[in-house]
């Protein structure tokens, strides 16, 4: 038992780094696919994570030195189907009482390969919604993964295998997976239905979050910073203020002026729109506030500093503070648009849209488009 917990202990120190790992990849999937990352979503996918990264280090921890391989006798792989049936029969036999039978090895270590791929049976019906056959197909599959990874000493690092391979250990795996799958309704009999958690997740991407914005923020900035490397190490690096300027007109006025998107708000599914008719003069006036003056406008002005009246600097300063503020009042919860906003009267809409045809959720922009249109004539 002490082994089991110190593997467990093991894969909750490890967890956090492969959670930050992930991080990123999962939000940019969930914002591309639903427009909102709903807590009860990312509670079930992250233990899932933990669960399966708990069940691999059950399996293959604790790692002998390759010394202590050297010296230990070949492990000659169990290939005879249903052999621990006899082994039952056998440890029955000899036990003095019934504790003593559920004690043996044969017995705690039968449970455990059930118990272990239980969970896995339960996520792949609530949340993956598998049928039962291909339940049992994928825990067969994890289990002949962690039956390999014990046969080939952990894929070549020990010189030979430091576990036994056992067929008997597909076959309880797999009924543990199987049972798992039966037991789901009881398991989960407080939680929402997946299409329930779909239908939140796309109600929640109607609506643009901060965080939503500051993803594709970031997106734009890793695209953009790559391609201004790029250029100023064509150039030698001779100098920077006329690629600086060349490549924000290419990447964040022109394209979303004609778009309406940076790659960013692609990605997490964002568009910029304005009600009236000058909608992208709007958006182009729009981008060059951000852009020009609020995101690059400190190195600009860092750059042009001898050519700049000093009050017009003091003025910018002031803008750039409030403006700075304004920011952050937004992470904090403030619902009201941003200076840049305003002065433009632009904003960012979700193009994910949720239209509950037999419960299949619909992500086309036409039919985005379409419903926001019919959104605005009922407010009207």
């Amino acid at each position: 038992m002490e082994v089991y917990l110190e593997s467990i202990k093991t894969a909750f120190l490890i967890f956090p780094f492969l959670a930050f790992l992930i991080t990123l990849p999962y939000l940019l999937v969930q914002y591309h696919k639903y427009g909102s990352v709903p807590l009860i979503r990312s509670s079930i996918v992250y233990t899932f994570i933990l669960y399966l990264l708990t069940a691999y280090f059950l399996v293959i921890l604790p790692l002998p030195s390759k010394e202590e391989v050297l010296t230990m006798p070949t492990k000659v792989p169990q290939l005879i189907p249903f052999s621990f049936i006899g082994d039952f029969v056998d440890a029955f036999k000899e036990a003095s009482s019934v504790v003593t039978f559920l004690k043996s090895p044969i017995v705690y270590t039968t449970l455990f390969n059930i118990a272990i791929t239980i969970p896995f049976g339960i996520y792949l019906r609530y949340y993956f919604k598998k049928k039962l056959s291909t339940t049992i197909i994928y825990t067969f599959l994890l289990s002949l993964y962690f039956e390999v990874t014990q046969l080939t000493g952990l894929y070549g690092i020990y010189p030979k295998a430091y576990r036994l391979f056992d067929v008997d250990d597909l076959i309880i795996n797999t009924l543990g997976g199987a049972l798992g799958y039966l037991i789901t309704p009881l398991v989960t009999i407080f939680l929402p239905a997946r299409d329930e958690i779909d239908k939140l997740s796309y109600k929640k991407g109607k609506t643009v979050s901060i965080y939503r914005r500051f993803l594709a923020f970031l997106i734009d900035i890793f695209i953009f910073s790559t391609i201004m490397f790029t250029v100023l190490a064509f150039l030698n690096f001779k100098d920077f203020l006329t690629p600086l300027i060349f490549i924000i007109v290419l990447y964040y006025i022109i394209l979303p002026t004609l778009t309406s998107y940076t790659v960013g708000k692609y990605i997490v599914k964002i568009k910029l729109d304005n009600k009236n008719k000058y909608r992208k003069i709007s958006i182009c006036i729009r981008e060059i506030i951000l852009y020009f003056l609020i995101v690059f406008g400190p190195i600009i002005i860092i750059e042009l500093n001898s050519y700049i009246n000093g009050i017009i600097i003091l003025f910018y300063i002031l803008f750039i503070t409030y403006t700075y503020f304004e920011i952050c009042l937004k992470f904090f919860g403030r619902k009201k648009p941003l200076i840049y906003e305003r002065l433009t009267k632009t904003e960012n809409i979700s193009t994910v849209y949720y239209i509950d045809y037999e419960n299949e959720p619909s992500q086309d922009t036409k039919s985005v488009l379409k419903c926001n249109k019919e959104e605005v004539k009922d407010e009207s």
